[in-house]
């Protein structure tokens, strides 16, 4: 395992008392996971990502990351971290700031302009490259934020958030990212509560409840369906149940099958019937209902 947490537990002092937040966290993300961290607010998940990240010191257990401590100095070269509010020197530029960034990263000042530049154009950002931080919108900056996260192309990334103030174009960019570095080989942990985001991206999910992980579920193979919205007055629902098996429940069909090769089967079935379709998706898991189960 790349991540393992063992027994975390980690309190704060309130005026005359001490609130435990964290009451023994066990987890492990394998190397190339993109895992989820979900709960309600307050169930301790920006303190756990603290924890991962070096920054807080937790009163009782061990983290280990590739079998060093959180805050090794070699680890934190290879991670990225995107907060959910980032707190920028507003009186830079944009470009200033993510050079002096990709500069900490440890990127020779050679390249650095260039790398710079390219992540700027990737995220979206190079209009406003000269602009300062302060001219910048709360989703413009939280594109800087994910700039500045990847610049070094980070083994291990930490998103708290990361799709917090931006638009839905914003939102596809930062879906398509993760995946990205997915790919690419990087270990993920995402703290979000845009629940189809996760479902969107994540291999599995951690539901964080009452400071401790109460759970976790798989999610990529976990069970896909095929979710095909048929055009209404196009359809006899008995013809379409004789079919697949299923009757469409208003003008949508939820039918399970094991693969992309089923689903593609399912729609064939459908058409042969003279319905029309209006949309067909994948739908790998129901999170939202998982969530309702822990919440």
């Amino acid at each position: 395992m790349t991540v393992l947490v063992r027994g975390l537990r980690k309190s704060f002092r309130q005026i005359a008392r001490r609130t435990e937040v964290l009451k023994g966290v066990d987890l492990e993300i394998a190397s190339g996971e993109v895992v989820g961290l979900i709960g309600p607010n307050g169930a301790g998940k920006t303190t756990l990502m603290s924890c991962l990240l070096g920054y807080l010191h937790p009163d009782e257990g061990t983290i280990t990351i590739d079998g060093r401590a959180a805050d090794d100095l070699d680890i934190r070269r290879r991670t990225g971290f995107v907060p959910e509010r980032m707190n920028f020197d507003r009186h830079v530029t944009a470009r200033s700031f993510l050079r002096y960034m990709a500069r900490l990263a440890g990127i020779p000042r050679s390249q650095a302009d260039d790398r710079v530049s390219e992540m700027m154009q990737r995220l979206g950002i190079e209009h406003g490259a000269n602009k300062r931080l302060s001219q910048h919108s709360r989703g413009m900056l939280q594109r800087v934020g994910m700039c500045q996260a990847l610049i070094n192309d980070p083994s291990y990334l930490f998103l708290d958030e990361p799709a917090s103030g931006l638009d839905p174009n914003g939102v596809i960019l930062a879906r398509d990212i993760i995946l990205e570095q997915k790919k690419r080989g990087a270990t993920i942990l995402l703290n979000s509560h845009q629940l189809s985001e996760v479902e969107k991206v994540c291999d599995r999910v951690f539901f964080l409840s009452n400071g401790i992980i109460a759970r976790h579920e798989r999610i990529r193979g976990a069970g896909l369906n095929a979710v095909v919205t048929l055009l209404p007055g196009s359809f006899d629902p008995s013809v379409i149940a004789n079919s697949v098996g299923v009757a469409p429940r208003e003008n949508v069909v939820t039918v399970p099958v094991g693969d992309d090769a089923d689903l593609a089967e399912v729609v064939r079935e459908i058409v042969a019937t003279g319905a029309g379709i209006v949309e067909v998706r994948r739908q790998t898991a129901d999170l939202e209902q998982m969530f309702r189960g822990e919440s």
